[in-house]
């Protein structure tokens, strides 16, 4: 989503989450191509609506209205298959620690009709322990895990939020998914991780938990140009990844950072033909 934003005009350093109120109607079209796309699934531009990071555009009070606006939006062009996920960010633990029980409650009911909810790009367990004291307080949803990781300094895959022992293994947090109730566990972006670390991550998420797996990978790792951003993983180049994946073990799959409307498009025919291979629903991107 914010990388689509820039391309729909956001400044730099604006509020892109202000953007479901001001201006609807491009947050609209950003999901729209999703779905024309062939995408199943769509987040909403929720990833930093919490009073801390709302905070520095003097909009702590308006998360409510942000967030209740963001799923009607999204849920505005799905048709009865499609689903949408309330889309959390890192930074979304702190503040809910301080409040606990009825405002955890209060904060996943202004998401309205969302099926369920994902804390994405998480890198500790912290955001988690707070996320599951929302589940815990708001209506059942399914609840959606999704971590970023890097190389430590000895090169080993890991959660990279400070010094031992917060750093966890992949393996740390899928022997612990079912303990946890997580409906589904998985990877999106991180620091220098490209499609052979997604790869090996999903290899070790599997070896040591039955539950779902899913990924976003990035566009491939990004280079600063004057107006922007540049991703250097074409639809193609992820498209003929994607069989490694679904054999991996993953059960969903979507993009991060630099994922266009055009990478979903050629994951789609992929997944459907996977799926008719194997007797599942046309489903799954």
């Amino acid at each position: 989503m914010g990388t689509e934003l820039q391309r729909a005009g956001i400044r730099e350093g604006e509020c892109q989450e202000l953007w479901n109120l001001e201006q609807p109607a491009k947050v609209r079209g950003v999901h729209q191509a999703y779905v024309d796309a062939g995408a199943d699934c769509l987040l909403t531009n929720t990833f930093q609506a919490n009073q801390k990071a709302l905070a520095k555009h003097d909009l702590a009070g308006r998360w409510p209205e942000i967030n209740h606006a963001a799923t009607e939006i999204a849920r505005s062009v799905c048709g009865p298959r499609h689903f949408v996920l309330a889309d959390l960010g890192p930074g979304i633990s702190a503040e809910l620690r301080l409040n606990r029980r009825q405002a955890y409650k209060e904060f996943i009911q202004s998401f309205g009709s969302a099926d369920g909810v994902l804390l994405e790009t998480a890198s500790n367990r912290d955001d988690l322990i707070s996320m599951l004291f929302v589940r815990h307080e708001a209506d059942r949803v399914p609840f959606l895990f999704s971590l970023a990781y890097g190389r430590n300094a000895c090169g080993y895959l890991c959660t990279c939020v400070g010094p031992y022992p917060e750093n966890k293994p992949p393996e740390f947090y899928a022997e612990r998914a079912r303990d946890w109730r997580l409906d589904a566990l998985g990877v999106n972006c991180g620091r220098e991780i490209g499609l052979d670390e997604v790869v090996e991550i999903v290899r070790r998420y599997r070896r040591v938990t039955d539950v779902p797996l899913f990924v976003r990978p990035n566009a491939g790792t990004p280079r600063r140009v004057e107006d922007g951003w540049v991703y250097p993983l074409t639809p193609r180049q992820l498209a003929e990844r994607l069989p490694e994946l679904l054999d991996a073990g993953v059960t969903m799959v979507g993009g991060c950072c630099g994922t266009t409307a055009e990478h979903i498009a050629a994951l789609r025919p992929v997944i459907d033909d996977w799926n008719a291979r194997h007797g599942f629903p046309a489903q799954g991107a």
